[in-house]
Parts: C-alpha cells; sequence; structure tokens
C-alpha cells in the first residue's frame, strides 16, 4: 500500500493529511492560434455521442480512506516561489546531464488505455464549456494521441504510445455544497462513472472535468480556488483510487482558463484546457499510483519539471499551446520526442 502525504505550503511533497472517510486506497498527483477547424481526425467535429449516467449518492464514503502519497505538478500556479525542478528548467540548453532527470522507482506504467472524459454539469456541450468553436477536451486527446509530444513518453513506457489512447465520453449532473467540489464528491462521480462504464484498472483513464465556477478543495486551505486567492494552491491533479477490488485512475481538471492556470496572453480556453491535461494525461501515464517514473531528488513527475514552459505548437494535426514534458534523453523540457 503506497504511502499518503498531504500538502506542504511549497509543495515539494506532502506530509500526511486528514481527508474524509470516502474509499479505499487512493493516490493523488497535483498538477497545463490557429487551425480550429476540423480535419478529418474522428470526433474533431465534436458530434461524439456522449454517454450520460447518475452518480450513486454516498459512492464515495463507502470504505475509509487509505493513506497514500500525494504530488504537486505543473498545476502549480504561476508566480509563486519555484521549486528545485523549475529552477532547474530556466537554465534549460545548457545542461548536458541532469539530476533532475526521471528514476524509474519499479511501480506500473501505462502504455494502452481509454480516456473516459467525464464531463460534469455541462449544459450544453463540451465545446462551450472547455474548448473553443469545434475544439472539445476530447478532440485534443484524439490530436495528442498521434502527435510527437505523446513520443516523449516512450522512453519510460519502453513502447511506442502513439495511437494506443482511444478517447470515450461521458456527462452527470453534480451537487457541490458552496460551488465547490470536495474529495468525497470526486470519489463518487468517479466510482459512478466506473460502474456505468463497467471499467477500470489500468486500461481505463477518468478525467473528469468541472465547470466554470466550480472550485475544488483537498480540505479547507488546499484548494483550486481562482474566487479565493489565499486557497488557490492547485490547478489540476491526477490520482488512483481502490473500490474495494476496484483500481480506478483518474485525473481532476477544474475550469483552467483563469489566471494562475493559463499565461496572461493566452486567449483560447482550449489552450487552457489542454496544457493541463496533457501534464496530468503524460504524468497519469508514466506514474499512475506515484511509484513509477519521477525524480528522485524533487520528487516531480515528467511534466512538474517543464510546466513554465508553453508553446504554440502542432499536436497531432491542430495548433495548441501545450505545456513541454520532460525527456531523460535530453535531460531537458521539450515539447517533441527526439
Amino acid at each position: 500500500m503506497r504511502a499518503i502525504s498531504g500538502m506542504h505550503p511549497r509543495f515539494d511533497r506532502w506530509s500526511s493529511v486528514a481527508l474524509p472517510a470516502v474509499v479505499g486506497a487512493l493516490g493523488l498527483f497535483l498538477a497545463a492560434c490557429q487551425g480550429d477547424a476540423p480535419t478529418g481526425v474522428p470526433g474533431g467535429s465534436g458530434s461524439d455521442v456522449i454517454t450520460p449516467f447518475t452518480i450513486v449518492p454516498g459512492a464515495g464514503t463507502a470504505v475509509a480512506l487509505s493513506t497514500n502519497r500525494v504530488v504537486h505538478t505543473s498545476t502549480t500556479l504561476y508566480g509563486q516561489s519555484p521549486t528545485p525542478g523549475h529552477a532547474m528548467a530556466s537554465t534549460r540548453g545548457t545542461l548536458v546531464n541532469s539530476p533532475w532527470d526521471l528514476t524509474n522507482f519499479g511501480g506500473p506504467v501505462i502504455t494502452s488505455a481509454t480516456s473516459r472524459n467525464v464531463y460534469v454539469n455541462c449544459p450544453t456541450t463540451p465545446a462551450n464549456c472547455w474548448g473553443t468553436v469545434t475544439l472539445t477536451p476530447a478532440t485534443f486527446l484524439r490530436d495528442l494521441n498521434v502527435s510527437n509530444l505523446i513520443a516523449i513518453a516512450n522512453q519510460y513506457l519502453s513502447e511506442d504510445a502513439a495511437g494506443k489512447f482511444g478517447v470515450t465520453e461521458m456527462k452527470t449532473t453534480a451537487k457541490f455544497v458552496n460551488h465547490t467540489a470536495s474529495m468525497k464528491d470526486i470519489f463518487s462521480i468517479v466510482f459512478s462513472a466506473s460502474e456505468a462504464a463497467h471499467a477500470s484498472g489500468y486500461h481505463n483513464i477518468f478525467h473528469v472535468f468541472l465547470p466554470q465556477g466550480t472550485d475544488m478543495c483537498m480540505d479547507a486551505t488546499h484548494c483550486y480556488s481562482p474566487d479565493k486567492p489565499s486557497t488557490f494552491i492547485f490547478c489540476a491533479f491526477h490520482g488512483s483510487v481502490d473500490f474495494g477490488a476496484k483500481h480506478v485512475i483518474f485525473t481532476v481538471e477544474p475550469f483552467q482558463f483563469v489566471g494562475g492556470c493559463v499565461l496572461p496572453n493566452q486567449t483560447r480556453v482550449i489552450d487552457g484546457t489542454a496544457s493541463t491535461l496533457s501534464h496530468e494525461f503524460i504524468e497519469t501515464i508514466t506514474d499512475p499510483d506515484g511509484d513509477a517514473w519521477f525524480s528522485g531528488l524533487t520528487s516531480n513527475e515528467i511534466g512538474d519539471l517543464c510546466f513554465v514552459f508553453r508553446n504554440s505548437q502542432v499536436v497531432g494535426t491542430r495548433a495548441y499551446t501545450v505545456q513541454e514534458e520532460y525527456s531523460n534523453t535530453i535531460h531537458n523540457c521539450t515539447s517533441g520526442a527526439f
């Protein structure tokens, strides 16, 4: 069973934190232009079938929460003090070898999976809630799946990642107290989505998208809360949880087009969504349970070291502004495999 950790103010690593009594063993990892026209990629028009499901009341409280480890990611807010990993990244281009290279700690990685987008409380379409024109979270994930960006993960997976990660879409409605999702709420959503899809394990990744205006708090002081700067600590995170014998991999993606989660000059909602989503997705496949690939020096994962770098680049078939990822091959941050 993995060790839990809780959040420290500068988020290098987390030590023990009391979270609500929810489900089984949990691991959390905090965490990100032109060309809007569809190009023939499946789902590019945003016309996919989105399967509705109902949240099972109290589903997230069935079993007591075990302890686990929590790590922050690139979704650290802009303007906060950098960690050692961020300081390293500022000197990129001058390194031959780097003590910040990722180390394999022996845990599982994900070499193929279905991304199951879970849209929460979106009254219209995913493009309207988290995208731009026809570009949606699913569009981006499909573009990522055939891109040079996802190929950065090949060195950690020991396989070619391209084409191995399909996408399906689900939707539901949820009630949040004071417009704030809790960990209990997230577990109920993830459990119910897993039950509805009859899917769990390492070949399924549930991405929970929260709508604009919804905060998300792990506890009273560590939140995604653009409306309350004093508790605004992260932009998104990924993790895993055990519901009895079912192991479920997930990410939580609050609305990203807010100060601190996007660059000041960004103008498209999809770029905020895509940057954080790519960060959490690639961290998930290279370190799903927090015991696979990360830096032994800083505890940072593949995206954490590079979150300050965002470039407009073609991902698959379209241009997005997305974060770079760390490559052991070149000992540096990069936007594509070499």
